[in-house]
């Protein structure tokens, strides 16, 4: 019997609000797989930025946060400052322009304002953290299901700060 191979993709749009968020996005990654008819294969999820990632683990507070509301730093964001704190000096941050003309960065930056001044974030510490958060992930895909254990869940991770992130879901397969 010939199999019939079929690719579906979608992409969606998430607005962030903080630093070292974690956004589910596990009922998206159903809805996806559901919309694109496949039984079995691989779903793959992606964003589009570099200061964003997809991880895959458990959504429990003391260890994603937020730590507002738990009122302590939750585990992650502990382990993420430690690899590359904010508060570092970092050289990215360091923006060459009419106000800063020693900086030590001069290229991918935004347009200078009239003032040849550039408005850049100061986010050297999440293109770091990126590290550890990758910006993709490769799942299975099983009877028309994404195939996870019982207390995974896909999340979309803010490394930078409040803003809007988009991320593409590739479904292929049978």
């Amino acid at each position: 019997m010939k199999r019939e191979f079929s690719t579906h993709l979608e992409t969606k749009k998430y607005q962030t609000h903080y630093r070292a968020e974690f956004i589910t996005i596990t009922k998206d990654v159903d809805s996806v797989i559901k919309n694109s008819g496949i039984k079995r294969g691989i779903i793959l999820i992606q964003t589009h930025h570099t200061t964003c990632g997809i991880w895959v683990n458990e959504n429990e507070k003391n260890l994603i946060g937020p730590s507002e509301e738990i009122g302590y730093t939750s585990d992650l964001r502990k382990v993420l400052d430690n690899f590359a704190n904010p508060v570092l000096e970092y050289g990215h941050n360091d923006i060459c322009d009419n106000k800063n003309t020693g900086g030590k960065r001069d290229t991918h930056l935004c347009e200078p304002d009239e003032n040849g001044v550039i408005n850049e974030c100061i986010n050297g510490h999440a293109h770091a953290q990126a590290l550890m958060i990758h910006p993709s992930v490769s799942l299975i895909v099983e009877n028309h299901k994404l195939l996870r254990g019982s207390w995974q869940e896909i999340m979309l991770v803010e490394l930078d700060h409040d803003r809007e992130r988009q991320i593409s879901f590739l479904v292929q397969g049978e």
